[in-house]
């Protein structure tokens, strides 16, 4: 019988303020933009690190490398700005919300869990971080500067919302056709300044 594996990710959890600004912004625009998937609120999350599936056998080596990754890493602030698009306004894929405060510190422990984890066969990231948070994923590319603009207007005040950012969380994403659910496996401190 063939080993169950679980489909896992890293991520930084944001505060039910912000959640609840992106998500009542994201309600309002649903209907206008039919060709977009939107991302269900509780599962709004900044992905530091995507690993994959992985072997059940493996998950407590791998839970231990992460906590080792976060266990060097400093808590920081963290402030989210802007919306735009992957890979550009013009033929956008992905809508997203960037990071104002706090992406160089999202980077570096990224980059720790990148190092750490591909002791454990997982590979690591060829494209630069981005610290983001999707919000939409399109069926196919459309010029989305326009929605952009209603979301960006929809969401002012956000830039005056930052956080702290204490731990991350190592999670199980369950895939079906009702869409993913992210069922946190493990929370992690991060180093207390």
């Amino acid at each position: 019988m063939p080993e169950r594996k679980i489909r896992l990710f890293v991520a930084m959890d944001i505060p039910d303020d912000i959640r609840g600004l992106l998500s009542d912004s994201m309600t309002e625009l649903e209907g206008t933009l039919s060709r977009a998937r939107w991302v269900k609120a509780e599962n709004l999350h900044l992905t530091l690190k995507f690993i994959g599936y992985l072997e059940r056998e493996k998950f407590e080596k791998l839970s231990a490398e992460v906590c080792k990754a976060a266990e060097r890493a400093p808590g920081f602030r963290a402030r989210f700005g802007k919306p735009g698009a992957f890979p550009t306004q013009r033929r956008a894929r992905v809508m997203w919300i960037g990071m104002e405060e706090g992406s160089e510190e999202a980077r570096k422990i990224a980059m720790k869990l990148d190092a750490r984890l591909e002791k454990l066969g997982v590979k690591r990231e060829k494209r630069p971080f981005a610290g983001h948070l999707t919000l939409a994923r399109l069926k196919e590319p459309i010029d989305c500067a326009d929605y952009l603009e209603n979301l960006g207007n929809r969401l002012e005040g956000l830039e005056n919302m930052p956080f702290d950012v204490r731990e991350i969380t190592l999670y199980e994403s369950i895939l079906s056709s009702k869409g993913p659910t992210y069922d946190p496996l493990e929370r992690v401190q991060l180093k207390v300044k």
